[in-house]
């Protein structure tokens, strides 16, 4: 698993963004002849739809597509936090190779600028250069234990953390409790700059508002959670009615929506960490913005 919760794929995921049957389908004969997995996009919005979905490893996006251009789509992707700036975009075109061009690829957040038709040898070499850095980014955050952007455990630290908490918890013959606070947007449209700074405020207020032995992590972008210790049922729910108006504050008036769940397990003989962390974040999914869901 990576430190994002997403399992690792051992073959890598390109996306190909370009509406010429032609020219996209040479491209995937390429591709896959490398054993890549390749999935394909015909228009701007399509691509950036898939790219959210699918989670390439790698993107291939043609500067001329029908409905948005390769550039404006690459822009996009950028911004976004699922994406950001660590996936490889490989902007391509029909037409010449001009300075303007390749300005407007860099500009736009690309990683390469390459002409059709394409230079097999030569574009399968820049693709295996850029999945290893990929590949090297992936393993050193799979290798961390604390969100860069936030500070918070990531899902590696947490689940180290959870393990010490539950050691601990089972000597002591005491309920071991975790909260789970979801930020939602109206439209995911939130650009990777304004998620991250969210993020951060969301984080400092949890922290102002919990114990100094509760471990606070960044499950998603914009989703977070807390192991409380010691910590029954009900005073997890007093705990929530503490932290939300500090929350509240720290939306600053983005039209965000709080959802939290919570989940209390007595530490003993069948019961497992990863349940309690399961039964909060499901918990979530069926509480309202008004009142905290209890697993």
């Amino acid at each position: 698993m990576s430190s994002d919760g997403h399992t690792v794929r051992p073959v890598p995921r390109i996306l190909i963004a370009n509406d010429q049957e032609w020219t996209a389908r040479s491209l995937e004969s390429i591709l896959s002849a490398e054993g890549y997995e390749v999935i394909r996009a015909f228009t701007g919005r399509q691509a950036l739809e898939r790219a959210l979905d699918a989670r390439p490893d790698l993107i291939v996006l043609d500067t001329q597509l029908p409905d948005i251009s390769g550039p404006e789509v690459c822009r996009q992707l950028r911004a976004h936090p699922v994406v950001g700036w660590v996936v490889p975009i490989i902007l391509t075109t029909a037409g010449s190779n001009g300075r303007n061009r390749m300005m407007e690829a860099m500009e736009a957040g690309a990683w390469d600028f390459a002409t059709q038709p394409f230079d097999g040898p030569l574009l399968l070499a820049r693709i295996r250069t850029y999945l290893q850095a990929k590949a090297a980014h992936d393993a050193a955050l799979a290798e961390a234990t604390l969100d860069h952007g936030t500070g918070a455990y990531n899902r590696r630290g947490l689940s180290l953390r959870l393990a010490e908490l539950w050691a601990d918890a089972r000597r002591r013959r005491e309920p071991m409790t975790c909260l789970v606070v979801s930020a939602e947007a109206p439209e995911l449209t939130l650009a990777l700059q304004q998620a991250e700074k969210l993020a951060a405020r969301l984080v400092a207020a949890l922290r102002d508002s919990v114990r100094s032995t509760d471990a606070v992590a960044r499950l998603a972008p914009l989703e977070f959670a807390i192991l409380a210790p010691s910590l029954g049922r009900e005073a997890a729910v007093r705990v929530i009615e503490r932290f939300r108006p500090r929350l509240t504050a720290a939306l600053d008036g983005s039209h965000i929506t709080l959802r939290t769940g919570i989940a209390t397990i007595e530490v003993e003989d069948g019961a497992t960490p990863e349940q309690l962390l399961h039964n909060a974040t499901a918990a979530v999914a069926w509480s309202n913005a008004a009142r905290p869901a209890v697993a």
